[in-house]
């Protein structure tokens, strides 16, 4: 339990940071927009070349961060991209403003607009979500104002020190306040990440009971009525060789037929004894064989998975989710399923050409009640895994990825 919380609270954080990161960049464009208004209103004109192309690399910088924050050609749900959102890169973006507006303050002599503009530092580091990396940029934040206040000997002079000083305590108390703030929307996120593992420790608790429950459905159902359908089937084949010329016992023997197909189907989807006989790749070949003719979706597959292991029931069970959403919901008119191993993991892709759907849909869903791709997601992470939503131009493309046991 404490593992699985410690990386709900990583994920929690990573989209509590790409929020941020997204509304950093945003307001980082009207950053800029204030620093030329500060050039234009208050700054010398011989000060404005360097500060234009101070202003302009800013300007490239932001725009760079922006597409970057927005960007839908990365895979935002999986771990190299929120990784990378969590790490260096909005850490990156937070050193250089400070950097820039200190230097900005620096090259505005007699400035009060530029000063100003610098107590927009404390609101973009507070939207960050981790405290120590908003402490260490908070403390250059306040060097760099003292350095731009200490560095301006015409607003030192005219102002006073006692003036100055206040200046720098007001700045101080905003950084204060805004590592506050960073300080809250930590314990926030630390809330929402326990609540998240107990949700998905339910849920997967829920998924075992059911497991088990479909297991006796489905023997239940293979040992009762299955078998007695099979033996009702004999005796009318008897008496079709008696009666060789009664069509309504070929009738009853084609309608028995397609009633012991139906029920072989649920109780191989119910819970497949070809995955404990035969293994993984043909329980999941067989599965994509059954939902073709029903569906009328051509289903192809490419299936080269030699091994089996204790992970194959948790990548059946999501094979057997995916196909069930492809067939009712997606309205599709093709399918695949890719099954295979790469470097020690096994690897799944589903996909299709259907209307397609994204995490707001799955968390609609869940909210619903409807937590059949949720728990299987769980299921998932739980063993180790991804199962992440894949850029596609149309459609739906989904991959898992397990790591195989050794």
């Amino acid at each position: 339990m404490a593992v699985a919380s410690d990386a709900e609270l990583a994920r929690v954080r990573r989209l509590h940071q790409l929020r941020s990161y997204r509304l950093a960049s945003l307001l980082r464009i009207g950053v800029v927009a204030l620093m030329i208004a500060a050039m234009l209103t208050d700054t010398r004109r011989s000060e404005w070349p360097q500060q234009s192309v101070l202003i302009v690399a800013y300007a490239m910088v932001a725009m760079c961060a922006l597409a970057l924050a927005f960007s839908r050609t990365r895979r935002w749900l999986g771990r190299g991209r929120l990784a990378a959102v969590g790490g260096l890169e909005p850490f990156a973006f937070t050193v250089i403003d400070v950097i820039v507006l200190t230097v900005f303050q620096v090259l505005s002599t007699n400035g009060l607009h530029p000063l100003l503009i610098m107590t927009a530092l404390p609101i973009l580091i507070g939207l960050d979500v981790s405290s120590r990396r908003a402490a260490v940029v908070l403390i250059f934040s306040m060097a760099g104002f003292a350095i731009a206040v200490l560095e301006d000997p015409e607003m030192v002079g005219k102002i006073g020190a006692t003036e100055a000083t206040f200046r720098f305590l007001l700045y101080a108390f905003l950084c204060v306040t805004a590592f506050v703030a960073v300080r809250v929307e930590e314990r926030h996120a630390r809330s929402v990440a326990g609540l998240s593992a107990l949700r998905e420790e339910l849920l997967a608790q829920t998924m075992a009971a059911s497991d088990v429950e479909q297991r006796r459905i489905s023997e239940s159902i293979h040992d009762g009525p299955l078998q007695d359908i099979l033996a009702v089937r004999q005796e009318l084949v008897e008496l079709g060789a008696a009666l060789p010329d009664d069509d309504r016992i070929g009738r009853a023997l084609s309608g028995l037929q397609t009633a012991s197909e139906r029920l072989r189907q649920a109780t191989f989807e119910l819970h497949p004894a070809v995955l404990e006989q035969v293994g993984l790749a043909a329980a999941v070949q067989q599965l994509a064989t059954f939902a073709a003719p029903r569906s009328g979706i051509e289903i192809t597959t490419d299936i080269d998975y030699p091994t089996r292991g204790d992970i194959d029931p948790v990548v059946f069970g999501v094979v057997r989710e995916l196909l069930s959403n492809v067939v009712q919901h997606s309205r599709a008119r093709s399918a695949s399923i890719m099954l295979g191993i790469t470097d020690g993991t096994c690897v799944l892709h589903v996909v299709d050409d259907g209307v397609g759907f994204n995490d707001e849909t799955v968390a609609r869903r869940l909210g619903e009640g409807h937590i059949g791709l949720a728990s299987h997601r769980t299921r998932v992470e739980a063993a180790g895994g991804t199962l992440v939503m894949l850029d596609s131009p149309v459609g739906t493309h989904i991959c898992v990825e397990l790591p195989i046991a050794k």
